[in-house]
């Protein structure tokens, strides 16, 4: 080895490693393409026959494969279809938002067999809301357990950063939801034994958008969410940035020349132009459902011609283009996807593109993302799988589960 060092070469992966790394590429395989046989594993990934067959007889011994029937009309050796165990775990997404609380729970192969949203309990007390989080976990594991074992990750979105480092929801000034003011994993601490994973809602919708909708090809955008505020997620270089203490991507703190002076200045900026078009009204309890049904109306009008109606929809795209134009010259992504229960309305679409065009440097791809409302639910499933599945492998005594630093599948 030391004369392997000594003439700059770099030492060969051991061969426990490589059965380590072929174990998993296999099992992967299986996910995505189960049932399948050994000789289809090997076609997949190009890994030898033999060398599959060994890696299918460990997986077998560990308890992670079954035998799910014979490959039938076919010339040549019966071939054994090979799938994971219905009772090898299952997962629960939680979606946290200012209108409802959404739950999915879904088998290793992310097939949903419990959806449901609740109304958040009035008023939204961190305390009340915590406690509704619990009851709706502890519901989704008992329904599950019987039928798919037990539960391998949660993952919970919330509308406030995350900080990268704790995992901590971190709460910011003006904040409009109580889910900053309490920490989902202790909330959840002893109602489910399982790893909990919190993240910030714009990011998952970003991450769902990468791996599942419009931004699968897109190494690097910005996923702009418009709804009773504004926020961005963003990926570059298929890295998805959180920053330091959890808070890039918070365009609603860009600071805008229309804003009044005083000693809120320079925060939530552009939120607050938003509100000043007129689709936000003064905030109070319950107020966030209410700004997006008053967006809505406007959008209505707009579309029947009102030539008030259209002036506040042309006034929202140019100060959603404002922030974008900002992003762009920061970070220059290739894509920028719009979502949100506003920034989804395709009356937005052209205000934004034309500031954008006037006031970037270089214009990105500007569209609507393709998963609507499901976005921010669809990455935390997403989330929770990956978790999930790392760990059922790590489980048989492989390495434990290291959280990705990339962010394509």
């Amino acid at each position: 080895m030391e004369i392997r060092k000594g003439l700059g070469l770099q030492a060969l992966p051991s061969m426990t490693l490589l059965r380590e790394l072929t174990d998993q590429i296999v099992l992967d395989t299986v996910f995505e393409q189960a049932p399948v046989t050994r000789a289809e594993i090997a076609q997949h990934t190009g890994i030898s026959k033999t060398t599959v067959s060994e890696a299918v007889r460990r997986l077998e011994a560990a308890g992670l494969l079954l035998p799910a029937g014979e490959q039938r009309g076919r010339q040549g050796r019966v071939g054994t279809y090979y799938k994971v165990a219905p009772t090898a775990g299952f997962v629960v997404a939680v979606d946290l938002n200012p209108t409802q609380i959404r739950v999915c729970a879904a088998d290793l192969f992310g097939q949903p067999f419990l959806e449901s949203s609740h109304v958040p309990v009035r008023p939204r007390e961190p305390a009340l809301v915590a406690g509704q989080l619990r009851d709706l976990v502890g519901q989704a594991v008992a329904e599950g357990a019987p039928g798919h074992g037990r539960p391998l990750a949660v993952a919970v979105s919330v509308a406030n950063p995350v900080d990268p480092v704790t995992s901590r929801v971190v709460t910011l000034p003006d904040t409009p939801y109580p889910e900053g003011l309490f920490q989902p994993q202790e909330a959840l601490d002893g109602t489910v034994d399982a790893p909990v994973l919190v993240e910030n809602d714009v990011n998952l919708a970003a991450l769902a958008e990468r791996w599942h909708g419009a931004a699968r090809t897109a190494d690097s955008f910005a996923y702009v969410y418009v709804g009773a505020g504004m926020g961005m997620g963003l990926v570059i270089g298929d890295q998805l940035i959180r920053g330091a203490r959890g808070v890039a991507g918070e365009i609603g703190y860009l600071s805008v020349s229309t804003q009044p002076p005083g000693p809120r200045h320079g925060r939530h900026g552009f939120a607050r132009a938003v509100a000043a078009a007129g689709f936000h009204p003064p905030r109070e309890p319950g107020s966030d459902q209410v700004a997006i049904d008053v967006a809505r109306q406007i959008f209505d009008r707009a579309s029947k011609g009102d030539a008030e109606a259209r002036a506040v929809v042309e006034q929202e795209g140019r100060t959603i283009g404002e922030a974008i134009a900002a992003v762009c010259a920061v970070v220059d992504p290739e894509l920028v996807l719009l979502g949100g229960p506003i920034g989804l309305h395709p009356a937005l679409l052209e205000p934004v593109r034309a500031t954008v065009q006037d006031l970037a440097p270089l214009t990105p791809a500007i569209e609507v993302g393709t998963l609507g409302d499901t976005a921010v639910l669809r990455g935390a499933l997403a989330l929770a799988l990956r978790r999930a599945r790392a760990d059922l492998w790590a489980g048989a005594g492989r390495r434990p589960y290291e959280a990705p630093g990339r962010v394509a599948q």
